[in-house]
């Protein structure tokens, strides 16, 4: 069987062979974990009963430094996709789209943010990512893309609007490198504790790590946070 597979890795412009094996795997890494980032939002939309006329006007001023990183996250994808489409690359922005569900939205983003879900600037940043997420999937994956977005927005089609051509100003190259230096500390520091034995429940003093220079607060902040520690200590030796 020949077929047109955008999921091909070859996939910019030839024609590939077509093989069923992998689809389960994209099916439980990617789409599932997409569904249930969209469902999770929706599923507080309702308690909150919050809509899109309720974002604040200035809600830029209260975003966190997670909301932010996310939106610079989104903004670096939204860049990349269209790069990779003006050369008729269908397969990275597969990839990158995937990676960003997964790793980003919903293992780190939603994730870290449940203790405020039914915050008005988390459902309106949310709200924003998906709808964005909707309109770079149109092309590749239509019917789930379209059925998305016509229940978040009502509007009558994602084919039917722009393709997303990212907002600049939200772009923030240092944010996205720190939140990474975290991300990465919390994987040693997670290393540590079970080589120690000690289980994530259990507080611990602080936290030595050493980097090109010193997290912010609320940097510092997130990072205790995940690693249930009282205090962060930038160790400049």
């Amino acid at each position: 069987l020949r077929a047109y597979l955008l999921t091909s890795p070859l996939m910019k412009g030839e024609d590939v062979s077509f093989s069923t094996t992998g689809v389960p795997e994209v099916v439980r890494g990617f789409m599932l974990i997409l569904w249930n980032s969209y469902k999770f939002f929706l599923d507080y939309v309702n308690l909150s009963d919050w809509s899109c006329a309720k974002t604040p006007k200035n809600i830029r001023d209260e975003l966190t430094v997670l909301d932010k990183w996310i939106l610079a996250k989104l903004t670096d994808l939204v860049h990349q996709t269209n790069k990779s489409l003006d050369v008729y690359d269908a397969s990275t922005p597969l990839r990158l789209i995937q990676d960003f569900v997964v790793n980003d939205l919903s293992t780190w983003y939603i994730r870290r943010c449940r203790d405020r879900a039914s915050d008005t600037v988390f459902l309106s940043t949310t709200y924003g990512v998906l709808c964005t997420i909707c309109k770079l999937l149109a092309p590749f994956m239509p019917f789930i893309a379209e059925n998305m977005y016509r229940n978040l927005t009502d509007e009558e089609s994602v084919h039917l609007t722009d393709f997303p051509m990212g907002d600049d100003t939200l772009l923030d190259n240092k944010l996205i490198a720190d939140m990474e230096v975290v991300r990465q500390l919390v994987v040693i520091g997670h290393g540590q504790r079970k080589e120690a034995n000690l289980k994530l429940r259990q507080p611990l003093a602080k936290f030595n790590y050493q980097a090109a220079e010193e997290l912010s607060s609320e940097l510092a902040e997130v990072l205790a946070d995940e690693l249930n520690v009282k205090q962060i200590v930038f160790d400049e030796a």
